[in-house]
């Protein structure tokens, strides 16, 4: 249940954020972004979600019942514009593809260069945490 509320709060903040500065991002996105920054910089501990986000992460085919739903719905308007919407699917893909690829890069990086910095015992001890994750 804690994990939940950690998630829900997140998110609950993304919106509020979303909705105070008129950032044209979903709030949900600048909920995860800013979990994510906690979980970096240690706010937030992985234990306190794992379990949770796993739960949801099991269950993730019963949440795009909804888009199934609408697909169904739409599905004269989406044969009309096939074109555009199989356009807009395809580059909306390879901007998800290279959004992911480069903070995968770029938070390797930030390991490595953490890990350099750091003593031996501390390497062994991110070692043991890096396993367990």
């Amino acid at each position: 249940m804690k994990g939940f509320i950690w998630l829900v709060g997140f998110w609950l903040g993304g919106e509020l954020l979303v909705r105070v500065s008129g950032l044209p991002i979903p709030g949900a996105v600048v909920g995860m972004v800013l979990l994510l920054a906690a979980l970096h910089l240690g706010w937030v501990q992985l234990v306190w979600i794992k379990e949770t986000a796993e739960f949801l992460l099991s269950h993730m085919l019963a949440m795009f019942a909804p888009v199934i739903a609408g697909v169904v719905i739409f599905y004269p308007v989406l044969q009309r514009h096939w074109l555009p919407v199989a356009g807009a699917l395809a580059l909306g893909t390879l901007v998800v593809f290279a959004v992911s690829g480069l903070t995968a890069v770029w938070m390797g990086q930030g390991r490595r260069r953490k890990k350099q910095l750091q003593s031996p015992s501390q390497q062994e001890r991110t070692a043991v945490s890096d396993a367990e994750f």
